[in-house]
């Protein structure tokens, strides 16, 4: 009789502690600090994970000066976009 028998075939898996010999898994406890085992208590909630990344936007910037040879706005002890442009569309025109 087809009908008596389940749509999908039921086996089990054996679970991975099942696997590993008793003595291995003391020995991993011993070896392994308890913090590397650690797990959260409960989920995080959505106020919470939005609340943590409220500091992770842009950041203001306090070193901005001016670019000594073309005098646009750059990032100090940085090359400044507009010089480095002018000197790659140079530089490849010359290996040309």
């Amino acid at each position: 009789s087809a009908a008596a028998l389940p749509a999908f075939p039921s086996f089990r898996l054996p679970s991975l502690a099942s696997l590993v010999p008793e003595s291995t898994l003391e020995a991993l406890r011993e070896l392994l600090p308890p913090w590397v085992l650690a797990v959260p208590k409960s989920k995080t909630t959505h106020s919470a994970k939005k609340m943590r990344s409220a500091n992770k936007g842009l950041k203001e910037k306090h070193n901005v000066v001016s670019c000594p040879s073309c005098g646009t706005p750059k990032v100090a002890h940085h090359l400044c976009h507009e010089c480095h442009v002018a000197f790659r569309k140079e530089y490849h025109a010359e290996a040309k």
